[in-house]
Formats: structure tokens, C-alpha cells, sequence
């Protein structure tokens, strides 16, 4: 089968139809490799290509790593235009997957083309099982709006914008996408995810406990902006602070500056929980 796959929609994937029979589609493609899941469902694969059979009737084709595919005469690359395609059809968005209920589509991985995508059409008879958790989505567009016009208000050791402490990494997935990267510390318990322009730290618990926002971002105290005006900004002046290796540290905001508060737009700013107070005042404690 072709790498540029044209998209049938509701149909299937170039010659590939659902509703054939495994003989209709070993006649068109050879004998495939077969797994068994009970007598009425079964799997077959070819390379890039996965077939989902029930009763012998193919139900879904899933392929990997597509690059280029055709849907209603338009080419789309996966690859380098993932974005307009999904503003242009603004598909739901649940656990990490785009999922097209118009087309009987899904597509996962697409955020991170490099570490693997899968392509699935399936049939009407499967909507019930792929589209089953779409309420708990969130449309593209409302997504990628929200990110675009995101404030972070800064209420000490409670919330930052629509963030608040004590969150979980799938609520904070909801409101700011799929991290590009999550380490973690076994010994401190810690989990720590990272974005574009922003860190997320999680206790044992997986609670959200410390943010850290680039000063790109807009990060206000008293309606100010911080990230513009570091150390400089009014309700910051008289404050006492505390000095730990190269942050200036204000425990009453819960928050420490980079660069000792003379921020640039390449520094950021950690707004912490009452959690995380020890390690702000311990200048022999690994920060971060």
C-alpha cells in the first residue's frame, strides 16, 4: 500500500474498504500476518498497517508513521502542517488523541510527529468504543485559544491563572496540552513536566506543588506585571526577601525571581506551594 494515503472517510484507506472480508483483503494485499484475539475477532498486519476484524468483517485500519495523507481532495502533511489542519477541522482532543467524529477518524501522536503517529479510520459500529470518552474532551480551537490567551494571576500559595495547587497532571493536560518531556525523582518522590514556556512540579501524590512560568508569559501580582518588572514592580519594593544561590525569594507572594529579580525574557519565575517552602529556605537543598 501507498505511503500518501488517501482518507475515505467512513469508508477506508485507498483500495482498502471496511466492511471486506480477510479473503477480500488478502485477494488485494497477500497473506498477512494473523492474530487471534477470540473466535470472533482477530488481527492482521502488514508492515505499517494493522487490520481489526470482528465476525470477519473488517472494522478498522489503523496505520503508522503516515506522513502524507488526502482527505475530501486536500493533501495534508502530518509532518509540517499538523496545525492549520486542525484549526481547519477542529477535531475533539481525549487522552493525548485527535479524534474526528465526522470522518471516523483518530489520529495519536499527532503533538509529536517524531516520536510516532497512528492513523485509524473505523467503522459506524466501532463510534461507541473510540468516541466513547469524546464528552470528556475539549474541541481544538477552545484549546489552542485558551493557551493563546492565557493569564497567570498570581494568588499566593493557591493558584496561578487557571492552575491551582493540589491539581493533577490530567487536569493540568487539559489546560496546557501534552508535556514535551516529564522526568522524575524517585528519591524526593518529585515528577516534574516540561513545556514551551512553562514547568510543572507533582509531590508522590501527584499534586501539583510548583509552577515555573518563562517571563515570555504574562505572570500578574496585584493586576502588575511581574514577568515584565521582576523585583522592580510596586508591591515588591518594601517586601522582604530572601536570598537562595541566584533567585530572590518573596515568601509572601510564594514566589521566586531568576537572575535575582532582574528578570529577562529568557528567566523565569517559580511560584511554589506551602509544600515547597523548606526547599526555598534550605540553601543546601537541591532547588530544582
Amino acid at each position: 500500500m501507498r505511503r500518501e494515503l488517501k482518507i475515505l472517510p467512513k469508508i477506508g484507506i485507498n483500495e482498502i474498504k471496511l466492511s471486506m472480508t480477510s479473503s477480500d483483503l488478502n485477494s488485494i494485499i497477500g497473506e498477512l500476518d494473523k492474530k487471534n484475539v477470540n473466535g470472533k475477532e482477530f488481527f492482521q498486519y502488514q508492515d505499517d498497517y494493522v487490520f481489526h476484524f470482528v465476525d470477519d468483517v473488517l472494522v478498522s485500519i489503523s496505520v503508522n508513521n503516515p506522513k502524507i495523507i488526502f482527505l475530501n481532495k486536500q493533501k495534508i502533511d502530518l509532518m509540517n502542517e499538523s496545525k492549520q489542519f486542525l484549526f481547519k477541522e477542529d477535531p475533539y482532543f481525549v487522552d493525548r488523541c485527535y479524534l474526528f467524529p465526522q470522518y471516523n477518524m483518530s489520529i495519536y501522536g499527532l503533538d509529536f510527529p517524531d516520536d510516532g503517529i497512528q492513523l485509524t479510520i473505523y467503522s459506524d459500529n466501532q463510534k461507541n468504543i473510540y468516541e466513547k470518552d469524546i464528552k470528556s474532551g475539549f474541541p481544538f480551537r477552545s484549546i489552542e485559544n485558551q493557551l493563546i490567551n492565557l493569564k497567570y494571576k498570581i494568588t499566593p500559595y493557591q493558584s496561578v491563572g487557571l492552575l491551582t495547587f493540589g491539581m493533577q497532571p490530567s487536569e493540568i493536560e487539559k489546560i496546557w496540552g501534552i508535556p514535551l518531556k516529564i522526568s522524575k525523582n524517585n528519591k524526593r518522590g518529585i515528577t516534574t513536566e516540561n513545556r514551551t514556556n512553562s514547568q510543572a512540579m507533582y509531590n508522590e501524590k501527584g499534586q501539583l506543588i510548583q509552577l515555573a512560568l518563562n517571563c515570555k508569559e504574562e505572570v500578574f501580582i496585584d493586576h502588575k506585571l511581574v514577568s515584565e518588572l521582576g523585583s522592580k514592580l510596586d508591591s515588591l519594593k518594601n517586601e522582604e526577601y530572601f536570598i537562595n544561590r541566584n533567585y530572590k525569594i518573596y515568601f509572601k507572594f510564594g514566589i521566586a525571581l531568576d537572575n535575582l529579580g532582574n528578570l529577562s525574557s529568557n528567566d523565569f519565575i517559580y511560584i511554589f506551594s506551602e509544600e515547597m517552602i523548606p526547599y526555598w529556605k534550605d540553601v543546601y537543598r537541591p532547588l530544582i
